[in-house]
């Protein structure tokens, strides 16, 4: 039995929803508010907000933001982007943000994850790890996977399950945004390593390539970015998700 999800996952850059395709040429595809108002609305299991200019600009995830979109939906929000202390992590939690994405920071191997876990619980606390397959293995990258790291991926799994992490978002650089389906071999491969939640990311087109991924791993948790902005092999813009009967007509599949 799998109580499944599927999340959009969204990008934000400069405060503008933006999409791009393995971490690269990122164009601008609309309002974030619109967006998760949308997503909101048709019931999404969860929503995913990253700020990919946080780290190299320096700063944290706007306050601000959060402000008006905890007052825009009613779905769980997860938040990521720039996060270096548990001040920051506070403000965004006091917000009313369910989760916490911590990525840039992991590369330090800081205590910033036992410090939020003890604080907050690992239920609130999500390690998003991007990797890149090299020579047949997976590499782990970060700061928008411009730095390769040294990491052995299981070494560095089993390091976030010692440090309190509740969750880990996966995400294939090499599938991000490309609509080509999810990497299975892959997240099999981290099947393997933890019994951690974890929550697939990188590659999704439509429906059926959720289906594929939860027919054939443990996972019950994946996201998508370019199958809930786009439509179409033109990229036309549109938000969208799912409507709810078809969601729960595959969730009924996995419960039995």
């Amino acid at each position: 039995m799998k109580l499944i999800r599927i999340i959009p996952i969204l990008l934000i850059k400069d405060n503008f929803l933006v999409k791009g395709e393995k971490f690269e040429n990122h164009n601008y595809v609309g309002d974030i508010y619109n967006a998760v108002k949308i997503f909101s609305e048709k019931s999404s299991h969860e929503i995913i907000l990253l700020d990919i200019n946080a780290t190299k600009n320096q700063k944290t995830f706007d306050i601000e933001i959060i402000k008006k979109i905890k007052k825009e939906i009613f779905v769980p929000l997860t938040v990521g982007g720039g996060l270096r202390n548990l001040n920051e992590v506070t403000a965004l939690i006091n917000e009313g943000v369910e989760k916490i994405a911590i990525n840039s920071i992991l590369s330090q191997q800081s205590n910033i994850l036992s410090k939020i876990a003890n604080k907050f619980g690992s239920q609130s606390l999500v390690a998003s790890l991007d990797v890149r397959k090299i020579n047949n293995e997976y590499i782990i990258h970060f700061n928008n996977g411009k730095i390769k790291s040294e990491q052995n991926l299981k070494n560095f799994i089993k390091y976030l399950e010692n440090e309190g992490v509740g969750e880990i978002l996966i995400t294939s650089i090499d599938k991000e945004g490309t609509r080509s389906g999810f990497d299975i071999n892959l997240f099999q491969q981290i099947d393997a390593l933890t019994s951690l939640p974890i929550v697939a990311n990188g590659g999704a087109n439509n429906l059926d390539d959720f289906e594929i991924l939860f027919d054939n791993t443990k996972i019950s948790s994946a996201a998508g970015g370019a199958c809930f902005v786009y439509y179409g092999k033109r990229k036309a813009v549109l938000i969208n998700y799912p409507d709810t009967k078809t969601i729960e007509q595959l969730m009924q599949k996995y419960e039995i």
